[in-house]
């Protein structure tokens, strides 16, 4: 992904919502809803309840045909149909944290603060500036009391993405691309979102263990075997370690009710010591990120932790902090450490196996949904009965 595709303005889908107006034996003025699309690019359409003055008030769970939709919350609601962006994703803005993003069409977690609400709080603002324009010309149809059709052109929403904005309908709606597009490994949730790191916007499950394994580790590991320097690939996975450790320490102490000396702990200073760190977690909330690890696996990786220092700052040669600090008798003062690549495979195969516990026991404290992820895991065994030709029993 390069840095081009970072904010960059994303065109609607397209297509026209036409209201017809009748009048019946009763003199009682209806309408008629009808949405249609000859876009080339992906369409979903979701559905709200919205007031008169156009304030979401629920959402609609559409079903197929037949099925009924499910009541307003009150009278007087009127549905609003609202279709995705050109790449079939929906935008969507934090209440709380004014945070946005872009995923499915109901998210149920915001992946900044973890707020979570129903899917319609979650609207973008330029969904909510459409909601308003849509409830507007509906009552004002409504109001003429005459029959006909009004047609809002939504293709002329879409056309308009590359035009200033003098040119632009006054209704106009776009969502924008954000920095990190990732597919949560949980779910297979569709995110894109600011920074790197955040909670899957449908089940809540934090995105730090799977960037970790699946795109740090492996990248240090392709070094390593391609011949880059042992202390190097050792100094960035400890760092890349410390970064994770860092950002589900700052989650614990927004998500969990701490001390004042605890939130300082956790948000203002790093962890560059594995036995400071392990104390930390599992004194404080009960994560033991070395369950499960040999003793010869820990006792190595507390050594690489100080050994990160001297790779950073002292160019790889021990001196008289290290030696205290780390109780190394395998080398000596002003001594230059070699490292092996087969030193690094076992140090990050040990650095995932702490994520994973970290990760665990943080989604221990901090609750996912779990419809979601069901719903996942379900699918993949229907895909794999059907690549294997087996049946459900």
């Amino acid at each position: 992904m390069t840095t081009t595709d970072d904010f960059r303005e994303i065109a609607h889908s397209g297509g026209k919502i036409t209201f017809t107006f009748t009048t019946g034996v009763d003199d009682r003025h209806r309408y008629q809803i009808n949405v249609s699309s000859s876009s080339p690019v992906p369409v979903v359409m979701i559905a709200v309840y919205a007031l008169p003055q156009g304030v979401p008030v629920s959402s609609i769970q559409l079903g197929g045909i037949g099925t009924p939709w499910n009541p307003p919350p009150f009278e007087g609601c009127y549905p609003v149909m609202i279709q995705s962006d050109s790449q079939g994703q929906f935008g969507h803005h934090c209440p709380r944290c004014d945070g946005y993003w872009r995923s499915g069409p109901w998210p149920n977690f915001c992946p900044y603060c973890n707020l979570r609400a129903e899917g319609y709080q979650f609207l973008s603002k330029a969904q909510l500036h459409f909601t308003r324009h849509y409830c507007r010309v509906l009552l004002d149809g409504l109001k003429t009391n005459e029959d006909g059709k009004v047609v809002i052109d939504m293709d002329e929403v879409a056309d308009a993405v590359d035009k200033s904005s003098s040119e632009r309908p006054t209704f106009y709606i776009a969502e924008e691309s954000q920095q990190h597009k990732y597919r949560c490994l949980a779910c297979e949730e569709f995110n894109d979102i600011l920074g790197r790191f955040g909670y899957c916007s449908l089940c809540g499950t934090r995105n730090d263990l799977q960037e970790f394994e699946g795109n740090t580790v492996v990248a240090i590991r392709e070094r390593i075997n391609s011949g880059a320097p042992p202390q190097d690939c050792i100094r960035d996975a400890v760092a890349a370690f410390d970064t994770l450790v860092a950002q589900y320490g700052k989650q614990l102490a927004e998500q969990v009710p701490l001390t004042s000396r605890r939130v300082t702990r956790l948000t203002k200073y790093s962890f560059h010591e594995l036995e400071e760190i392990r104390t930390i977690f599992r004194d404080w909330f009960d994560i033991d990120l070395c369950s499960g690890l040999k003793e010869t696996e820990v006792s190595q990786a507390r050594l690489m932790f100080y050994r990160r220092h001297l790779y950073e700052h002292n160019g790889g040669e021990v001196d008289e902090k290290y030696l205290e600090k780390s109780g190394d008798t395998s080398v000596r003062l002003k001594q230059v450490i070699r490292e092996t690549r087969e030193g690094v495979h076992a140090l990050l195969g040990t650095l995932v196996k702490m994520a994973r516990n970290l990760h665990t026991g943080f989604h221990e404290l901090v609750a996912i949904e779990p419809g979601p992820i069901k719903a996942f895991e379900e699918k993949k065994k229907r895909i794999g009965r059907v690549a294997t030709g087996t049946s459900a029993s």
